[in-house]
């Protein structure tokens, strides 16, 4: 089992970023030790670090939600949560595309600059 601490800091979030996803049901409610210390299991721990991928690819925390609910519903929920999976993967690969697009304008106007033009 691990603190609060100890699981933030293995998946590279703030403590309050911990308690935040327990609040929103993202994360199940920890057990307490002795003292009433959270404590989390592994399997959370991977699970908050999915959490954060899916964060970092735009996806907002109601459709994360709407994702657990899913997981916790079981396989019968596999098409949804593909579909779900599917749609983010689709739009992160339009945003890398719009991200290349950039990077050679930015690399054109360079140039420009390089061979001393002005604009």
């Amino acid at each position: 089992m691990f603190t609060i601490g100890q699981v933030a800091k293995e998946a590279g979030l703030a403590i309050g970023a911990v308690r935040f996803y327990e609040r929103k049901e993202l994360l199940e409610p920890a057990a307490r030790d002795e003292n009433n210390n959270r404590l989390y299991t592994h399997e959370e721990i991977k699970w908050l670090l999915f959490i954060k991928c899916l964060r970092g690819t735009g996806m907002s925390v109601q459709e994360i939600k709407k994702y657990h609910d899913l997981v916790q519903a079981g396989t019968s929920t596999l098409p949804e949560r593909i579909e779900l999976i599917q749609n983010q993967k689709q739009k992160l690969l339009d945003e890398i595309e719009e991200k290349k697009n950039q990077l050679v304008q930015l690399d054109q106007k360079l140039d420009r600059y390089f061979r001393g033009e002005n604009y």
